[in-house]
């Protein structure tokens, strides 16, 4: 994961690998239909179309929208069909399962209601070995070069954590310092986002009813 800072009170989080895989795809299929605009005449290319189509509804879903937006009154997790606007005062914790965790207070008390994050994912096997070759690397880098050793521990585990990790740790960080100055608990409100369903649901539909054309 890579942090992006557009301001001083707003910080983005979303998975590069997965932007990266949106634009080849974006591009692919730009290239495509534009092939099937000028040589599709037939009832197969208006399918395959379609098809491409929905391909790219379920890739813009899946791998361009998703995002973690944190800002001075909260943090809003952007899911492929659903999004989670949450207060600080209402983050309980923060921690990483296979994707991030926001763990948030539920209105009547009870046990705290945990949000997942599909933009910051951390399967607990890659953190197990991103910790083991940390470890290695560092005490290589400890043998090569002296000054290493004299770095505060601070700065040597943040250099052996995981973007996932990373990630994690400045949001639990951010809502610990909301809480200590004061920020109102709230609620966490979730809606479904409606423009990423329509992405799926219509070129959906367009291919069922080409199909039985």
């Amino acid at each position: 994961m890579e942090p992006a800072v557009p301001s001083q009170q707003q910080e983005v989080y979303r998975s590069v690998p997965a932007l990266v895989l949106w634009w080849i795809w974006a591009a692919f299929a730009a290239a495509n239909l534009a092939d099937l605009a000028v040589q599709g005449r037939d009832h197969f290319s208006a399918l395959v179309a379609a098809v491409v189509v929905l391909i790219t509804g379920a890739m813009y879903a899946c791998a361009f929208r998703p995002k973690v937006i944190a800002d001075e009154d909260g943090v809003t997790l952007r899911n492929p069909l659903r999004d989670h606007r949450v207060p600080w005062g209402a983050v309980t914790r923060v921690d990483l399962g296979d994707t991030l965790q926001i763990h948030t207070a539920r209105p009547g008390g009870g046990k705290d209601k945990v949000l997942y994050s599909w933009a910051v994912q951390s399967a607990r096997r890659s953190r197990a070995r991103a910790e083991q070759r940390a470890v290695r690397s560092a005490a290589a880098q400890a043998r090569r070069s002296p000054g290493y050793a004299k770095l505060p521990p601070e700065v040597r585990e943040a250099m052996g954590r995981t973007h996932a990790e990373l990630t994690a740790q400045a949001l639990a960080s951010r809502a610990d310092a909301a809480r200590e100055a004061g920020k109102s608990a709230g609620t966490a409100v979730g809606s479904w986002a409606w423009p990423s369903i329509a992405a799926v649901a219509v070129p959906a539909v367009a291919v069922i009813v080409v199909a039985l054309l």
